[in-house]
């Protein structure tokens, strides 16, 4: 395929695409951006990435695709010049309790074949190093012995071969002789097999062996002969030979000789090692206690409760004692596979550079080396080296998933390909963010195209092509406003996204209204879980206080492991688990943790039931005069129970129609046409409208309805502040993209905040990246939004890395100064202006940076 044929797109009508077209530049580095909802994982996910993978099934034979779900082709005229294309979402979901970093990265994979190529094997129970010999040494060892010694060899018969039947020792006597074997050694007597088969047996041996040679060695004279018996020998059993050996003038002596691993004193053998031996997936590595779960269910104080431990027979290494027994030579050290994932990746970077590799493997295990050193390169360039290959991919943020995957590609080589990434820069400090970009660009530079969807403006300016898509969201999107080069998008009049990289649209600032005295604040002392380094937090009451540092420096730690079980904690004056004390709490009448969990699994999840908008609306509705005469009361009007809603859709208002091969079709309920209720529910109206017809109506045309009421008015109208006035209240919680999920979780509790608190305590925000997948525009209605909480005297605590928001706020704590076991540190704490003068933090050059190009209410902005 040319690679200077662009990808062409005619005609695209996915979801809210408004029949674009569009032609991206191949081997480049592409950015999607626009507001949320404005279509932009839509063409990339939707249509360019879903097209890709339908020719790929469609190269398949029949047979094979019909085991499989098909996708529906993309609602396009036409796609031409489009590379394989692989996909890296943020979907930490998706893996299993047995997925770890090392498994994403394939780096676990490695390491199983250099542990069952060169591994040192110890004995489990006792530690001591296993050894074996080869033909070549047993041969050796033999020809050692005093010319003119007797020596009879011989190869034991597996105990499985006998039992205690007459017949079956016959029977495998007769099977020997047949083969020209004439003598064995029956518990130390040679005898020949025809007297055995003639006589009678009493019982069988409890040892039996066969004679393969008697041979007088004369020196090298013998080893050729020697060496031809020894091969008949292993043939027989390939893991043992015996020998008796009578040397002129002293006593015979029986010796054994191994070619496998065993421990001479405890006659512990191991088995021949493999990698999957070193497996936690399979039975022959795994820990039969967790079956390499690596915890185990453990009885609470309730009747039926349950908790998880760490397993105690394996202490959460997943792996049995033999594959823990295992380890590689390392400098002068010798380190085992648990030790080895549980390390920082920096850390194990540094050991693996001195893994010793005996002469004849070479050739073998260099390309393995080779391949887990440089997938640990890419984790460490990526900003990833406090993470460690133990990490349960579950536990993993969206930003540490897509850099780990990235990573993998990277070491995978790959070329001509089109990889689309979701907001890779998610989680990332601006430090990391610029290591991303760099890898972004060496993997464009290997021959593939990279799309990506993004806000951040780091990575807008470093773009080769940028695709501005809007104007607005949901409906009002769907459009490409501009395509073309980041010097050419800030002269665009039409783009939405070039005035605010041009500087001609600022951001709201309320940090030039001066700080006022405040009883409520909150100390929380000697903070010392993972990698904190007994942090003192200072949370001062009535701001806007954002938590700062490169990913990794302990900010969620903090916060989430930390502050947050001390706040409830029913005596948080008191020292716990991982903090000394908690001073100030009383101070706030409730805190409120909103962070990047889903808004809602069910399928009968909508923005309308995750707000408690529809919590409103139906004693609402049940207090109607045809309600009260049917006897409806609340539960009535409730899609999660039988009543109310349609049963033929069961309250979804949609139906999944089965396919077989194909891909399943979504398509609305013939019953209920999609409004989730059944008839007569229907039949009541207020203001004219059943329930299902005041959902199906936007934020902003619902309120204009529903100002009368207070509660439901607070609803809505936060719902407009934070720039989702466009979205149906109705809209199924799995089609909001990751910004709109994230922005309807701040409304609802910026919706419990009345307007006049009445002399209540103020209360305490913790807000978890909340500028997560939104557009500049959505981050100053995010900033003006916080700026009321904040103005009206409660307090709000920010985890960000957004530089916008961080330079609004009233106070940053900055940590670092780097990641895992590097930080765990505040490094400063003040004003942002305060932060950037001083420069002793990770953040600082990034903020004045940021600070200079921005008009603020500062008597001065640093240089």
């Amino acid at each position: 395929m040319n690679a200077k044929l662009p990808i062409s797109i005619r005609g695209a009508k996915q979801f809210n695409l408004k029949n674009i077209d569009i032609d991206l530049p191949r081997n480049s580095l592409i950015v999607l951006c626009g507001p949320s909802g404005s279509g932009k994982s839509t063409l990339a996910v939707d249509t360019l990435f879903a097209e890709s993978r339908r020719r790929f099934l469609d190269c398949l034979s029949s047979k094979i695709r019909q085991s499989m779900t098909q996708p529906d082709k993309p609602d396009a005229d036409s796609i031409t010049g489009l590379p394989p294309a692989l996909c890296l979402e943020q979907s930490p979901g998706l893996y299993g309790p047995r997925s770890l970093l090392g498994n994403i990265t394939e780096i676990i994979d490695y390491l199983r074949v250099a542990f069952a190529a060169i591994g040192i094997p110890h004995d489990p129970d006792t530690g001591r190093e296993l050894i074996r010999m080869t033909s070549d040494s047993i041969a050796e060892a033999l020809l050692a012995n005093p010319a003119g010694t007797r020596l009879t060899l011989l190869s034991p018969v597996h105990s499985g071969f006998l039992s205690g039947e007459e017949s079956d020792v016959k029977d495998t006597l007769r099977d020997f002789l047949r083969q020209g074997f004439l003598r064995v050694m029956w518990d130390g007597e040679i005898r020949d097999i025809d007297d055995i088969l003639t006589g009678a047996l009493n019982s069988a041996p409890e040892h039996l062996s066969i004679v393969i040679d008697r041979i007088i060695l004369r020196g090298e004279e013998s080893a050729s002969r020697l060496a031809d018996s020894m091969q008949t020998a292993f043939r027989i059993n390939p893991d043992e030979i015996s020998a008796v050996l009578q040397p002129q003038d002293a006593p015979a002596r029986h010796e054994s000789f191994y070619t496998r691993y065993r421990n001479p004193d405890t006659g512990f053998v191991l088995p021949q090692l493999t990698p999957k031996h070193f497996s936690f997936n399979s039975p022959q590595g795994f820990c039969p206690a967790c079956q390499g779960m690596g915890t185990v269910n453990a009885n609470s104080s309730g009747k039926k409760a349950r908790h998880t431990i760490k397993c105690p027979e394996c202490r959460g290494s997943r792996l049995n004692p033999i594959a823990r027994a295992v380890t590689l030579l390392t400098g002068s050290s010798e380190v085992s596979l648990p030790e080895l994932l549980d390390m920082p990746l920096e850390d194990f970077a540094a050991c693996m550079a001195h893994l010793e590799i005996p002469g004849f493997m070479e050739p073998a295990i260099r390309q393995v080396k080779n391949e887990i050193e440089k997938r640990t390169g890419f984790l460490n360039s990526l900003g990833l080296g406090y993470l460690s290959l133990s990490r349960p991919a579950s536990t993993l943020s969206g930003g540490e998933l897509q850099r780990a995957r990235l990573a993998s590609q990277l070491g995978g080589g790959l070329s001509g390909v089109l990889y689309i990434l979701d907001e890779p820069t998610i989680g990332l400090h601006p430090e990391d963010t610029d290591r991303l970009i760099k890898a972004l660009k060496r993997l464009r530079d290997m021959g593939n195209t990279i799309l990506v969807i993004e806000h951040d403006e780091q990575l807008l300016r470093e773009a080769d092509y940028l695709v501005d898509m809007g104007p607005g969201s949901g409906p009002l999107g769907g459009s490409v406003l501009f395509q073309g080069t980041s010097l050419e998008i800030m002269d665009a009049p039409q783009s939405i996204t070039g005035p605010w990289l041009s500087g001609s649209r600022q951001m709201p600032s309320f940090s030039s209204a001066p700080l006022r005295e405040s009883p409520s604040g909150l100390v929380l002392k000697g903070a010392h879980a993972h990698n904190l380094k007994n942090v003192d937090l200072i949370l001062r009451g009535g701001t806007l206080t954002c938590l700062s540092g490169p990913s990794g420096s302990g900010k969620s730690t903090l916060v989430m492991d930390c502050l947050i079980p001390a706040l409830k904690d029913a005596d948080p004056k008191g020292a716990g688990p991982v903090w000394d004390s908690l001073e100030g709490a009383s101070s706030f009448s409730r805190f409120a943790l909103i962070d990047q969990s889903p808004i809602g699994q069910s399928p009968r999840s909508t923005p309308a039931t995750a707000t408690g908008f529809l919590n409103i609306l139906r004693p609402l509705f049940a207090h109607l005069p045809l309600s009260r005469q049917r006897g409806y009361t609340a539960s009535r009007f409730s899609t999660n129970v039988r009543g109310g809603r349609c049963e033929r859709c069961l309250g979804t208002g949609f139906i999944e129609v089965d396919m077989h091969f194909l891909s399943n079709v979504i398509v609305p309920c013939d019953a209920c046409q999609g409004r989730r209720y059944n008839r007569e529910t229907l039949e009541v109206t207020w203001r004219g409208k059943s329930i299902a017809q005041l959902l199906a109506l936007s934020v902003d045309e619902a309120l204009e309805i529903f100002a009368p009421i207070p509660r439901a008015a607070a609803i809505l109208k936060s719902l407009q502040r934070i720039g989702l006035g466009y979205m149906t209240l109705d809209r199924p919680s799995s089609t909001l993209s990751g910004g709109e999920a994230q922005r309807v979780k701040i409304a609802t509790e910026l919706a419990k905040i009345p307007d006049n608190p009445g002399g209540l305590p103020p209360s305490l925000f913790i807000l978890d990246e909340p500028t997560t997948g939104l557009h500049f525009q959505e981050v100053a209605m995010l900033i003006q939004a916080l700026g009321e909480l904040r103005n009206a005297g409660h307090t709000i605590l920010c985890i960000e890395h957004n530089l916008d928001m961080l330079a609004a706020a009233d106070l940053m704590i900055d940590m670092g100064p780097g990641a895992g076991k590097n930080g765990g540190i505040i490094v400063d704490q003040g004003t942002p202006i305060e932060i950037a003068t001083r420069n002793i933090s990770p953040t600082a050059p990034w903020l004045r940076s940021r600070l200079s190009r921005t008009t603020f209410p500062y008597s001065s902005v640093p240089s």
